[in-house]
């Protein structure tokens, strides 16, 4: 959302710049100057904590390069171009098959994976009458294996002094391309469409502090199962069956205090979601913002998150066990982590520099129940880059 430079809301959410503003919750004010910005990121996920049965124990790995261009569009408008290219490399887990009391070990892809990934995305924003605003945007993404399309609107307006509301939809078209299909019994092609809708409330509590809430569903529809993952079912290994058909909701709340006297701002948000795959997940996020002499400003943060495992989720299964959907797939098994993040920024003039780092620690013990898949990620992350404002 647009708000007016002299506006308790745009004061207030001055600080938050930086962050990634959730479709189902009005986003922040956009800088109405022009810019451009920069990030280099560095994603590296740790070794298996056993050695795998078979394949590779050297994980993913991805540099990313991201830019973005910000500029006005006429009266009241502004015109965004994000490109990215992303390079990925190392190997993923495959499937699990027991040991000699029944614990699931991992079998790992081999680590010649290398793969390129490159997105372009363009987004426009006007402010109509009574503070009205709406944002169009579009992205195309394509892997040597992957291509995916998508579109998004995105409106909001004031209701009252101190509430706005916001809403947005979005769809994408995706199409998969598997290498070595016909190796590995792989479907050789397949679509998934995906279908989301939001709408947000935005409150202000008072003159420092405001809260956000939001509610999100996403449908997605086609082809839903991972093409390279694979299931050891006790006498053969199948490629991973899911349903055709998932439907999601997520809530979510944010709370941002500007503390003025301290020259320091906190940023808290939760998100609930539940799908009827029957995965539930909690993240729990806390940053604080610190501006320091000379222009400096330190924003450390933490994150929680842990969800509960679908409902056609095994490690393996024996023979004669096999039901209609199956999948070892870490992502739907019982597990949760944490992370503790720290970004450094410094403005010298027009610009403004940034450093960070996160670290994130998977476990089981922080997930719904007692779940024991070996292929939980933890991982190292960094990024550096600039933001660059000029008349």
């Amino acid at each position: 959302m647009v708000l007016r430079p002299n506006s308790l809301l745009a004061q207030l959410l001055a600080a938050s710049a930086g962050l990634v503003s959730s479709a189902a919750v009005p986003a922040e004010p956009v800088a109405a100057d022009r810019s451009i910005s920069y990030r280099h990121g560095d994603y590296d996920e740790d070794a298996l904590a056993q050695a795998p049965v078979d394949g590779s124990d050297r994980r993913y790995r991805v540099r990313t390069e991201q830019f973005r261009l910000l500029t006005p569009a006429g009266e009241g408008a502004s015109l965004s171009v994000d490109l990215t290219h992303e390079v990925m490399s190392g190997s993923s887990p495959w499937f699990s098959v027991p040991d000699a009391d029944g614990q699931p070990l991992q079998v790992m892809s081999g680590a010649s994976i290398h793969d390129r990934r490159s997105e372009v995305g363009v987004g426009y924003q006007r402010t109509l009458a009574d503070d009205r605003e709406f944002t169009v945007s579009a992205s195309y993404s394509a892997e040597d294996d992957y291509h995916a399309t998508a579109a998004g609107l995105e409106w909001s307006r004031p209701l009252t002094a101190a509430i706005e509301l916001g809403l947005g939809a979005s769809y994408s078209h995706d199409r998969i391309d598997p290498t070595d299909a016909a190796e590995f019994g792989r479907i050789a092609q397949a679509t998934k469409n995906t279908w989301s809708a939001s709408a947000g409330l935005s409150f202000i509590l008072d003159r420092s502090s405001l809260l956000q809430a939001g509610l999100q569903l996403t449908r997605s529809s086609g082809f839903l199962s991972d093409p390279y993952k694979r299931f050891f079912a006790g006498d053969r290994v199948l490629n991973e069956a899911r349903p055709d058909q998932r439907l999601q909701g997520a809530l979510l709340l944010r709370y941002r205090r500007a503390l003025v006297e301290r020259d320091a701002s906190l940023h808290l948000d939760g998100r609930y979601s539940m799908d009827n795959w029957g995965v539930q997940s909690y993240t729990v996020e806390a940053h604080w913002y610190q501006t320091l002499a000379q222009d400096w400003r330190v924003i450390p943060g933490f994150r929680y998150y842990t969800q509960s495992e679908s409902s056609f989720y095994a490690p393996f299964a024996s023979v004669g066990e096999l039901g209609r959907y199956y999948s070892s797939d870490y992502r739907l098994a019982t597990g949760g982590g944490v992370s503790a993040s720290l970004d450094l920024r410094r403005q010298i003039g027009a610009w403004d520099w940034v450093i960070g780092i996160e670290r994130h620690r998977a476990t089981d013990a922080l997930g719904f129940g007692s779940g024991n898949d070996p292929g939980r990620v933890s991982y190292t992350q960094i990024q550096a880059g600039f933001d660059f404002r000029f008349d």
